[in-house]
């Protein structure tokens, strides 16, 4: 009875003060609370009933701290105080994550969602061209009265007339249909300066042969200005009900990295993605005439250019887009905590830095291999590791995406989740409005609810891949004077993956049974191919002109025996190389310059002068060894292999295999030679571009048959070996050497710290013999950082000791002060003893009392 008196006791001392506080608490809880019912009935369509309950039950709350309140304040009750502060810091702090969150959600969703037309920055830079790179125009003023090219109809165009018409500079234009075209101008010198966008280097510095000539482009100005964006067409379907289209693009530099084109049909939860080659050759539906380009660039245009593109390509409508740039898939796939996939290769790939070349992401492999998200953006980046290079990269982006859908729908982390949507916010954007997203996140939902396996929810969506194929092929450049790569695709792959996605599409077709079944329990039905890999279409071949080779460190007898057959004069400039230290490291008679370089038509030239060693014996080194570096790279400049380091023999020879890539050529293959100085030579790695054999039925020993061409067969002997491969007792195995301080692991050259090379290699420190993460310290210092004592050369436990107490104890001696000597025979029997006192002073103790002596 006395404890039911003190529950219910009244507080007798003044609570106006608590009474306010708390007051300012309960308003804010209401407003709060308030807050979040009203934002997140945004969401009502994922259960109308369970939202239903949700607001009643948020009201009830809410009521029932404001009745508190008022019975505090009126009955001043120890029961109705203690309830009130419980509540109050409760429901505040809950009402104040949720109002969080809320935000957090809907400010990220409006950033993701595209609403109408918007406005956007865009920046445009006036650049100059220069072989030589001495640039005469340093201002925009410079351009008065010069030619300035720009495209027709582009937002960079409008913004440079505008920019000049301000400034009161009078130019001429001249129009092109596309960027690319506007820089092959400027190249040329048929325009003194460009109007392009800001970034046209990472945009364009992709394409074989442009580096080096964007080299020598220089950006005199950049301006920028925020423009109208007309809004992407977009459907109204209900998309729980009716099969629709989305184009997925990853967007690299303002063009399109990755193109697929997805279908899903709600009915049968059955999702199609199709990859399109980001450098297919094809008509781009905003270019003038509607002319061909590689299918990357048409972003560079506008978003609604690559659908338009990608719908009459592929005879298909498309309801939405869904594009992400670099930065949103590193950070969704770290937000989630990293993904899964299937990697046959361990490799060094690129990393997300807007600097090309940063090859310094480790990606390993594995049939499980975990990857954060830089290892996963380089794996779905990478194409020069493989055989089929673009086309086994878009079934690495593939992998990717589905990698990232099933550990979301696996994820029940609500904070995990808001972190996915904070990535995608800043870096994604759809045309699917909000309701439609959570309309279909609900009908997913629901279909899973009905799944047996809650564990692997991802499987309630049948996903089908596939990509339209094609073969790699070329483009004479005029201004350019190369051959620009390109893919062109097969009519019939087109045909194909076109019906496999409508047939996607189709809501009413009669179910028909399997063509192929068998009456085996073990049996598993595998799902036909969408497309195949080639078509027995009429190939067209590369425009590859007769072009200038490249001459350099070969004899004079090979230029004029080429020269000869095609009308071309060689004239010869003989230096003496004596007094000339830029003749290389060549013997006597060797090409070390041309004046034309390499890849120049034939037609074009028709003389080539070049310069020939002469007298090298003079500056001959007779013995020695020299530092020998061999870089290994592929055609675009990117890294192929890691690099040789080594030294020549006391004569100088050096004789290095280059290694096999899978699908490439070295060239050369084998770097050799005789050097007078250190030798850096770059080995270039060319793709093998060999056209599709014609339909076949049958094939020659040691090859088999895969779709319609007759390929080398590695499980036999005669197959392996016409690959470049060893055949080692029954097995095709990869034939590799590796350069000094490395190791072959699997396919793969390694850093071997059991070497001083390895082990520097890996940017660890070589002492005593031992690869260490430390630098080296001398026997000294690490003696006394282990708490010895380091005397006479030595790692001692004890304290150090005199030289003198050193020599004696090295005597045998007892040393106290003085060295104590044991007794020892001499010549006549004696035995002496006593103190050694020094050269010629303590005493002999010798016991025949005989004097000492002096």
């Amino acid at each position: 009875m006395t404890n039911v008196k003190m529950k219910n006791k009244k507080i007798k001392r003044n609570m106006s003060l608590f009474n306010i506080i708390f007051g300012v608490i309960v308003l804010f809880t209401n407003i709060l609370w308030a807050f979040i019912f009203v934002n997140l009935n945004r969401f009502s369509n994922i259960s109308k009933t369970i939202f239903a309950i949700i607001n009643i039950v948020m009201l009830l709350i809410l009521l029932t701290l404001n009745i508190v309140y008022i019975l505090t304040v009126r009955t001043k009750r120890t029961v109705f105080f203690n309830t009130l502060v419980t509540m109050g810091v409760l429901l505040f702090s809950i009402g104040s994550y949720g109002t969080y969150a809320v935000l957090k959600v809907n400010k990220n969703l409006n950033k993701i969602v595209q609403k109408g037309d918007t406005s956007e920055k865009v920046e445009t830079s006036f650049v100059i061209y220069d072989e030589k790179a001495e640039f005469k125009i340093e201002t925009e003023e410079g351009l008065e009265g010069k030619t300035v090219g720009i495209v027709s109809g582009s937002t960079n165009g409008e913004l440079a007339k505008t920019e000049l018409t301000n400034k009161k500079i009078n130019v001429s234009y001249r129009e092109f249909n596309d960027n690319n075209e506007l820089l092959l101008a400027l190249f040329n010198s048929d325009v003194d300066a460009a109007a392009l966008p800001s970034n046209y280097i990472g945009i364009f510095e992709v394409n074989d042969g442009y580096s080096d000539l964007l080299k020598n482009t220089k950006a005199i100005s950049t301006f920028s200005s925020s423009v109208a964006v007309e809004a992407t067409k977009t459907s109204d379907k209900d998309i729980t009900k009716e099969p629709f289209t989305v184009l997925v693009l990853g967007v690299d530099e303002g063009r399109s990295d990755a193109v697929i084109l997805a279908s899903f049909n709600p009915i049968s939860m059955k999702l199609t993605m199709t990859s399109i080659p980001r450098d297919s050759y094809v008509p781009i539906a905003c270019y003038s005439g509607q002319s061909s380009d590689k299918l990357g660039h048409a972003r560079v245009r506008s978003r609604q250019c690559t659908i338009d593109t990608v719908s009459k390509l592929m005879g298909v409508d498309i309801d939405y887009y869904f594009e992400s740039n670099f930065k949103g898939i590193v950070e969704m796939v770290d937000a989630l905590g990293g993904i899964v996939v299937n990697n046959p290769y361990e490799f060094v790939g690129q990393s997300s830095s807007t600097q090309r070349g940063h090859y310094t992401v480790w990606v390993p492999k594995g049939e499980n291999a975990p990857l954060n998200g830089e290892q996963a953006l380089a794996f779905a980046r990478e194409r020069h590791l493989y055989a089929s290079g673009d086309f086994q990269r878009q079934a690495n982006q593939q992998q990717v995406i589905k990698a990232i859908l099933t550990k979301a729908m696996r994820t029940a982390d609500l904070n995990k989740l808001l972190n996915v949507l904070d990535a995608a916010g800043d870096n994604v954007s759809t045309n699917l409005s909000v309701n439609q997203l959570i309309d279909l996140f609900n009908h997913v939902m629901k279909k899973a609810n009905r799944y047996y396996d809650d564990s692997h929810l991802e499987n309630v969506i049948q996903i089908e891949g596939s990509r339209v194929s094609g073969y790699n092929s070329g483009i004479w450049n005029e201004s350019l004077q190369l051959t620009l790569s390109i893919i062109r695709l097969y009519e019939g792959s087109i045909k194909d993956n076109r019906a496999a996605i409508l047939r996607n599409m189709q809501t009413d077709d009669t179910i028909s049974t399997f063509k192929t079944y068998r009456w085996d329990a073990n049996w598993v039905f595998v799902a036909p191919t969408v497309s195949n890999e080639t078509y027995s279409e009429k190939i067209v071949p590369s425009e590859v002109p007769d072009t200038v080779l490249n001459f350099i460190g070969k004899g004079v007898d090979a230029i004029q025996s080429w020269a000869s057959s095609r009308g071309i004069t060689i004239h010869v400039n003989r230096v003496d190389c004596s007094t000339n230290g830029n003749c290389g490291n060549y013997g006597d008679n060797i090409i070390f310059e041309q004046s034309v370089r390499a890849g120049i038509k034939v037609s074009n030239v028709t003389e080539i002068t070049v310069s020939v060693t002469g007298n090298t014996a003079a500056t001959k080194a007779t013995t020695g060894k020299f530092d020998v570096v061999v870089r290994y790279k592929y055609e675009d400049g990117s890294e192929a292999h890691v690099k040789y380091e080594g030294k020549t023999d006391e004569n100088g020879s050096y004789h290095i295999n280059s290694p096999e890539i899978s699908g490439y050529t070295a060239n050369p293959t084998i770097v050799n030679g005789t050097a007078t100085a250190n030798v850096d030579v770059t080995v270039i790695y060319k793709k093998n571009n060999s056209s599709p054999t014609p339909s076949a039925t049958t094939c020659p020993a040691g090859k088999k048959l895969e779709g319609n061409q007759c390929v080398n067969d590695e499980s036999t002997e005669i197959g392996c070996k016409a690959n470049g491969k060893t055949w080692d007792n029954g097995n095709c195995l990869v034939k590799q050497s590796c350069p000094e301080g490395q190791k072959l692991e699997g396919n793969q050259c390694v850093n071997d710290l059991n070497t001083q090379k390895g082990c520097s290699l890996a940017g660890k420190h070589w002492y005593n013999n031992q690869c260490n993460d430390s630098p080296q310290k001398t026997p000294e210092e690490a003696c006394k950082e282990s708490g010895k004592h380091w005397y006479n050369n030595q790692c001692n436990d004890s304290p150090q000791k005199s030289q003198e107490q050193i020599d004696c104890e090295s005597k045998g001696g007892t040393w106290n002060g003085a060295c104590q000597l044991p007794p020892t025979p001499d010549n006549s029997g004696n035995q002496n003893g006593g103190t050694s006192g020094g050269e010629n002073g303590g005493t002999s103790g010798e016991e025949n009392n005989s004097q000492p002596t002096p």
